[in-house]
């Protein structure tokens, strides 16, 4: 009976979780840009495409908030990119809207949206993002870090600076890109994703030659060898090294920045957009392959811990 006992306890220590859960808010916040205090007719329009209630907390993200989480120098007059978010329980990932029904988000996309706050650390949250004209989009992120201070929670600046630099990257990237045969911001969002889930996967402490060698096998996998030059890889190589230095690929929120970035591959691959990247490479000879670190990961920890078992078994048996 003791032995018995001794191996259920076995059991349910290495199989219990270990992540820090993520709080869910019990009301959404919703953050304007600056312009709009005061210009009561922006701020309408704004507040429908955000679809706020009453019930929401609200503020605005200035010119000082915008330097202190992202470092970057903007005029009051010109933040006219406003969130509303509400944080969701642990698992639940990032569920982001980019509304345009009023005006373009001009630059940014919501996968390098979703790909940045990942970076930011944060991974489970329900977003809509909008402005009531044409803006690019690069000061957004402000607000959504705005909205965690407003619910009395501390956001690393290393991180959201890193995740600014990440965002920059891939929207420059992409313009560097836009006209190359080949290349598409999925397919670049994908790889990138996927460089993150795999430097957690082996270990999250990796030399930047290491860091190097995932970022061409990813780029490579993805249909992007050739395509990417050598310069903008040793910008994503720098990024992704800034990036590690904050412990986000080896803390406790590792396991679940790997589950949204999971659900953010699912999500770019069955997009139409990455759908016909895919067929564009294969048209010009490139192939984007079909691999999934975090299934091969998933299932080699599923396997360890099954061996764990049988093992244990038939000590007992």
């Amino acid at each position: 009976m003791i032995r018995n006992w001794f191996f259920i306890a076995l059991v349910a220590l290495v199989l219990i979780p270990t992540e820090v859960q993520a709080a869910e808010w019990q009301e959404a916040v919703t953050v304007y840009g600056a312009a709009l205090e005061d210009d009561p007719q922006l701020l309408e329009d704004t507040e429908g495409i955000l679809g706020t209630k009453k019930e929401d907390k609200i503020t605005f993200v200035n010119s000082e908030d915008v330097a202190k989480y992202i470092g970057k120098d903007y005029d009051d007059a010109v933040l006219k990119s406003s969130i509303r978010i509400i944080q969701r329980e642990d698992g639940y990932g990032l569920d982001i809207t980019v509304d345009e029904t009023m005006g373009k988000i001009t630059q940014i996309t919501e996968e390098t949206y979703k790909n940045a706050l990942l970076t930011s650390g944060i991974t489970d949250a329900e977003v809509t993002i909008g402005a009531a004209q044409d803006v690019t989009g690069e000061s957004a992120l402000s607000g959504i870090y705005k909205a965690f201070e407003a619910q009395g929670q501390e956001i690393d600046t290393d991180r959201t600076r890193n995740s600014q630099d990440e965002l920059e990257a891939i929207s420059d990237i992409s313009k560097e890109n836009a006209q190359k045969e080949g290349f598409s911001q999925e397919q670049l969002n994908k790889a990138i994703t996927d460089i993150k889930i795999e430097i957690i996967n082996q270990g999250g402490n990796l030399t930047e030659a290491d860091i190097r060698r995932i970022v061409e096998e990813q780029l490579n996998e993805n249909g992007l060898d050739g395509i990417v030059t050598g310069d903008q890889i040793n910008r994503l190589v720098n990024i992704l090294i800034q990036i590690q230095n904050t412990n986000i690929f080896t803390d406790e929120e590792a396991e679940r920045l790997k589950d949204s970035a999971q659900n953010l591959i699912d999500e770019i691959r069955s997009s139409d957009a990455f759908k016909q990247a895919a067929d564009k490479a294969e048209e010009i000879g490139q192939d984007i392959q079909d691999s999934d670190a975090w299934s091969t990961f998933k299932r080699a920890v599923s396997d360890f811990f099954s061996s764990i078992i049988s093992f244990f078994k038939t000590l007992f048996n």
